[in-house]
């Protein structure tokens, strides 16, 4: 009786994998609250600029598309597509950044973002994001040159997100 049950395990367990509920694993899930870090690489692209007067003071309307990757592995805030639409402003040599930004995961889903000194603010988001809200203080971490063609460069950002899902 034993050798009838195990010769039927394998397609048992054939049969198991194929079904949707072990696919789930394969669904990005996010925690009802949680933290991570993140790298974003973006290309900017210049959409305008104000010359404000002096050699060392500019401003400039600003879109940046990207990709992120998550540091730990994690599946939160990894592998979604970023669009970002900015004012920056250099004003005696300081920059000063804000704007606002959606985020986009491989199922569709979306989380929106403010960014203002430093730090982005989740505002919001659609499906699995829907009720989110967090920070996620960020830093430019490597800066590469533009490679022409209305391109501003490329910049790595890294963000250190705290969010909660209500």
């Amino acid at each position: 009786m034993n050798h009838r049950i195990l010769s039927h395990l394998p397609a048992a367990i054939c049969a198991l994998a194929l079904t949707p509920a072990a696919w789930a694993d394969d669904k990005i899930q996010i925690a009802p609250q949680g933290n991570t870090s993140y790298v974003t690489y973006y290309t900017t692209q210049p959409l305008g600029m104000l010359d404000l007067g002096d050699a060392a003071s500019n401003g400039v309307l600003v879109q940046m598309t990207g990709v992120t990757r998550n540091l730990s592995g994690q599946k939160a805030f990894d592998n979604m597509s970023v669009r970002c639409v900015g004012y920056h402003e250099t004003l005696a040599g300081k920059l000063q950044a804000q704007g606002s930004c959606v985020e986009i995961d491989a199922e569709g889903d979306k989380v929106f973002t403010t960014y203002l000194a430093g730090v982005h603010t989740l505002i919001g988001g659609t499906g699995k994001y829907k009720g989110i809200s967090g920070t996620a203080p960020f830093a430019v971490i490597s800066r590469l040159p533009s490679t022409g063609g209305g391109i501003g460069g490329a910049i790595a950002v890294e963000h250190k997100v705290s969010w909660q899902v209500r």
